[in-house]
């Protein structure tokens, strides 16, 4: 790391001068620049699924509510009022009249009705979320099986321009924390509408241009103003934006860049303010070194090897996945120490995992300890299976992101380890983010590495993943029993009861393992301490609550 760190002074310079925003003519820097964890995949609330499109949307769009910095806690947005029925079923929200969009036009609660419901009509990975309101998911099924349902039977009105009233099933506590997700968001219709497109069966979608400057119409605190592709994207703060005194920035560049060595060039060089969830290795080495600019929080999720329990492996021709069977893959979880992993490759304090959900982040949830390392009983349930040895096991492909080197190394630990312990034998199979982001979605891997990051406060962010009917499940896992005990849940009014039923819920996953859980995140953020952020374990950034310090202007 020290080699990586002192850079000559003549190829600072050099860096710095390849790095000055144009703009658009003349030289200018944004007041905050920041390189965040990966390409930019999709600026469409309906498709977003990864940090890096999540943290720079939270800065040019907003919903009706939003989060306080550092405490996360929902607070009045879109909507400078909300009011909840006695039976806790009937959320009114009472729309702000200076809320506007970027083209000084009112935000009006038609815009929420048309994103709503064009989540259920064109769903994404978080359509079932919007399943809390009466007759959404039957509306949704309907429409995909092209047998429509009237849509004044979905509990979502827009009684006038400044009223949105959603009927939910059942009482949902936690309601403000997922209306300030982005997938909630409102779309302006009228600026979508050049990119708007009917295919052969009729259906309505729209090409992503409509995400992209200069047609893009938002209402958040900042306006995208360019967005070039896999190389940076340039926000500036919005005159229109109802509470704009309050936004302490006046522009945010976004520097797209997954080169490591690149990452400590633009940082050391003072051509990047922040480098968001910095890798591990360069982490390490800094930690090491007592950087004071490196800030670890408790992270908001786990790192776990995804299993597809497909029972054939994929491309395969009909081959027999053994993974299908629940004893190989606790024989896997089983096989695994967890302590190599956390001590000699991720090096930054992460707890080893033997469940899905980080012990302690909820209050009043307690979960059950899984599957730790035990390899005398994984070699029996492999004999069991029929892989004593693993004798006729074949050869497993573990899937990882080349780009980042960690996973290399943790991969291949993993895989010395099953060949040591079980007789497995695993092939490493690196490729791009955005092929592995492919492979998991179109189920096309065997064992992948991946992770889960909670997305608001109450553990069925983490238990709604793995519902049968969740497009965010990848692992061709299905437990009637799961899904029903996340369904009494739901219905729970209960709190304590309703924390016990997604307890049993995680157990059941805890013990059928469509993923294999390794370590607990620890957030990572390279920052320089001009930057007043709070940092939070969601890794959830409120734009309006970051701002210079210019007493340590360039530090």
């Amino acid at each position: 790391m020290g080699k990586l760190l002192i850079i000559p002074l003549l190829l600072v310079g050099l860096f710095v001068g390849s790095l000055v925003w144009s703009g658009g003519g003349g030289t200018k820097r944004a007041d905050l620049t920041y390189i965040d964890r990966g390409d930019v995949i999709t600026l469409d609330p309906n498709l977003m699924s990864y940090l890096q499109d999540f943290r720079v949307s939270y800065a040019f769009r907003e919903g009706l509510v939003a989060y306080s910095p550092g405490t996360l806690e929902p607070r009045p947005a879109g909507a400078e009022r909300v009011e909840v029925s006695a039976d806790k079923r009937v959320w009114t929200f009472h729309l702000r009249a200076a809320a506007l969009w970027s083209d000084g036009t009112p935000v009006t609660s038609k815009d929420y009705v048309f994103a709503w419901r064009r989540m259920l009509e064109e769903p994404g990975d978080y359509t079932y979320l919007y399943y809390y309101i009466h007759n959404a998911e039957a509306y949704a099924t309907a429409f995909a099986g092209n047998k429509p349902m009237k849509w004044d039977e979905v509990g979502i009105k827009a009684p006038d321009e400044r009223t949105l009233v959603v009927t939910l099933d059942n009482p949902v506590t936690y309601f403000l924390d997922i209306v300030a997700f982005v997938p909630f968001y409102p779309l302006n219709e009228r600026s979508m509408e050049p990119y708007r497109e009917v295919d052969q069966a009729g259906r309505v979608h729209y090409r992503p241009e409509f995400t992209r400057p200069p047609g893009v119409v938002t209402n958040g605190p900042f306006l995208l103003k360019t967005w070039d592709f896999k190389r940076r994207l340039y926000l500036e703060k919005s005159q229109n934006y109802w509470d704009k005194e309050n936004v302490k920035l006046n522009s945010i560049e976004v520097m797209i860049n997954e080169d490591r060595l690149n990452q400590v060039l633009s940082f050391e060089s003072g051509a990047v303010d922040w480098v968001a969830d910095v890798s591990n290795d360069i982490a390490a080495e800094i930690k090491a070194k007592g950087g004071k600019d490196l800030h670890l929080t408790p992270g908001f999720g786990t790192t776990y090897l995804a299993v597809n329990i497909a029972p054939t492996i994929p491309g395969s021709a009909g081959v027999k996945n053994p993974l299908s069977d629940v004893r190989v893959r606790q024989a896997f979880a089983m096989a695994i120490d967890r302590g190599q992993i956390v001590k000699n490759i991720t090096r930054m304090g992460e707890r080893e995992a033997t469940t899905y959900i980080p012990p302690g982040i909820f209050k009043g949830y307690e979960n059950k300890p899984g599957f730790g390392l035990d390899v005398a009983k994984a070699r029996e349930l492999m004999a069991e299976a029929g892989y004593a040895n693993g004798k006729g096991f074949p050869s497993v492909p573990l899937m990882y992101r080349v780009e980042v080197p960690m996973q290399r190394d943790l991969m291949q630990n993993i895989a010395n380890q099953l060949q040591e312990n079980l007789g497995v034998k695993a092939d490493l199979v690196g490729l791009e983010g955005k092929i592995c982001r492919a492979r998991f979605q179109e189920k096309n891997f065997v064992i992948g590495l991946s992770n889960w990051i909670g997305d608001y406060g109450d553990p069925s962010t983490f238990t709604d993943k793995y519902l049968s009917n969740s497009l965010n499940n990848d692992s061709n896992w299905a437990s009637k029993e799961y899904d029903d005990w996340c369904a009494r849940a739901s219905r729970e009014p209960d709190a304590g009861k309703r924390m016990e039923m997604l307890e049993e819920a995680e157990t059941i996953l805890n013990r059928e393992l469509p993923v294999i859980p390794l370590y607990h995140l620890v957030n990572m953020d390279w920052c320089k301490s001009r930057v007043k952020i709070q940092f939070n374990p969601r890794m959830t950034t409120v734009w309006k609550g970051i701002e210079i310090n210019h007493a340590v202007e360039g530090k």
